[in-house]
């Protein structure tokens, strides 16, 4: 590639088509007509071309977009690719069995492992050696994809148990967590062209010093563990016989912090929970974004039920991919909707009677209806009830609801929250550490614990996770949301479309949708920012450079 090659300016693709059909002698209402866009928005992509290419007429703007297109013919073509790779949080499980194996069960692995990739939007690469490995989070990140790998190993190896027990003894695996660089579609999706990640070379590497019959989790998974919640009668350590894992399931129970700034609504709570000790029942429903403190304060309110010697039914709803549809978190086990409706149908007259729903989006709108008009039955017979859940968990209760909406923390309680996850121990230059989190977490509580968790890294793999999750929901316009983070301040719409080099009505409904999803804000005087810094912080660390 010779210099001139090199210096060439890089031009949007609708930038490239204006010049193009300049170069065809089109003025520009013509050039409007035949790209379906508005005449001043031609006139501000002709001054852009002007200006990256150095020139000051059409003429010369003409001469100099044929050495451009000649210089991209000689590119290679697997450049462009560069400008869809992205850095985003992944798990892997890696799984083999011994070179001696027999074919037969190789095969069954190998099927299992496909189907759960394929049912879950996971990567499933076949590797030499009856070793095979399972990647979650390159199609789409969530919260309970080390669950799903979890169930994916319970899988195999139950499945090879029922074939042949002795082959299934040999099974050995791992599950690591980190980061994939894979190349990504504009509204989500892998676009099945490229994917790399150390994560997986570290799975590999470790699943060669396994022994037989069992299970690792690298210390970064078993981070990711403590966050999102898997757990159950058998404690989790860091290796493990692969006929244990059944004993674990994904409970929700999030890493514990201390409940701070809640005391309005928690008195509130308590205040239902007194009207319930007289046989005044009600439905609660606490909203709030992940990591607002939801789980914590049902937690508390169920810790003072419990003193008053009041009876508590606490379940947490399970996402459906996993199966059942709750986890009773007294009893340790999951159980079906019809299960809870029928507890609340009976009325057992003790007083006061808590039951919690926790995580109540995760359930189907049929579900939570059903709940929701066996509630009714039991608010009746005097019980308090509180769904607790993300936005929009009103939308399909049946019955008449007073709702708990938790907001952003004050500073001084998030300042409480990060001295707190930064214990005790020597921090260079510890004050101002504990206001760089601060603001950074933005009110937010699970920001602020896992921001000081991990104080010295730019943006830890549980954030990514978390984050990740909630973009991924969306399927925002990913362009969109890059070109609003390169700026700290933020940008106008009209600036997003003429570095994308599209129409601003075109792209207009994806702003609507990334401001109506909570993403981005637009203000009155038309600027787009994040709503959150770490919102745009995760989007710019995940634009490969």
């Amino acid at each position: 590639m010779n210099d001139n090659t090199r210096s060439q300016p890089e031009l949007s693709q609708r930038q490239h088509q204006i010049l193009k059909l300049l170069q065809a002698g089109k003025v520009n209402k013509d050039v409007a007509q035949e790209l379906g866009i508005g005449l001043g928005t031609v006139k501000q992509h002709i001054v852009a071309i002007f200006k990256k290419l150095n020139v000051s007429n059409r003429a010369m703007a003409v001469s100099h977009g044929m050495e451009i297109f000649q210089a991209q013919q000689n590119r290679s073509t697997t450049l462009p690719m560069a400008d869809l790779l992205e850095n985003r949080p992944c798990v892997v499980l890696s799984i083999a069995l011994p070179a001696d194996a027999n074919h037969l069960s190789v095969k069954l692995m190998y099927g299992c492992l496909a189907a759960i990739a394929s049912a879950n939007d996971a990567v499933f690469l076949a590797r030499n050696g009856n070793a095979g490995d399972l990647i979650f989070g390159i199609q789409r990140v969530t919260e309970y994809d080390l669950a799903v790998a979890l169930q994916a190993a319970r899988h195999v190896y139950d499945d090879l148990l029922a074939m042949d027990s002795e082959t299934a003894q040999k099974l050995h695996g791992c599950m690591t967590a980190g980061l994939a660089f894979a190349s990504m579609q504009r509204f989500g999706g892998w676009t099945g062209e490229a994917i790399a990640s150390a994560a997986i070379a570290s799975a590999r590497e470790l699943l060669n010093d396994i022994p037989a019959g069992q299970f690792v989790f690298d210390p970064t998974a078993l981070d990711l563990i403590e966050l999102f919640g898997i757990g159950g009668a058998k404690e989790l350590s860091p290796t493990m016989p692969l006929a244990e894992l059944k004993n674990l399931h994904w409970t929700g129970s999030r890493r514990t912090y201390r409940l701070v700034g809640r005391d309005a609504e928690l008195a509130r709570l308590n205040a239902a929970l007194t009207e319930a000790t007289h046989g005044n029942g009600k439905l609660i429903l606490v909203e709030g974004e992940m990591g607002m403190g939801k789980s914590l304060l049902c937690e508390a309110i169920s810790t003072i039920c419990i003193r008053q010697n009041g009876k508590v039914h606490f379940w947490r709803s399970l996402p459906s991919v996993l199966g059942s549809a709750l986890y009773d978190t007294a009893r340790d086990t999951e159980c079906s909707v019809e299960e809870v409706v029928a507890l609340l149908h009976t009325g057992s007259g003790h007083r006061p009677e808590l039951v919690v729903i926790d995580d109540f989006h995760l359930l189907s709108k049929g579900q939570q209806m059903l709940l929701s008009t066996a509630g009714a039955v039991a608010v009746g017979s005097g019980k308090l009830l509180i769904f607790s859940g993300r936005r929009g968990v009103h939308e399909n209760t049946a019955i008449p609801t007073e709702t708990i909406s938790l907001r952003r923390l004050s500073t001084q309680s998030i300042q409480a929250l990060v001295r707190d996850a930064l214990g005790k121990g020597t921090i260079k230059e510890r004050a101002q550490t504990v206001q760089r989190i601060t603001s950074a977490a933005a009110g937010v509580p699970l920001f602020a614990v896992e921001l000081a968790r991990h104080h010295d890294e730019s943006l830890a793999l549980p954030l990514r996770v978390a984050i990740n999750a909630r973009l991924d929901s969306l399927h925002l316009d990913h362009n969109l949301l890059r070109e609003v983070a390169k700026n700290t301040a933020g940008a106008s719409l009209e600036e997003v479309a003429a570095t994308l080099g599209e129409d601003v009505e075109a792209l207009r409904p994806q702003m609507e949708r990334a401001v109506a999803s909570g993403v981005l804000s637009y203000s009155a005087d038309k600027w787009l920012t994040f709503t959150h810094p770490l919102l745009r912080r995760a989007i710019g660390n995940s634009v490969m450079k």
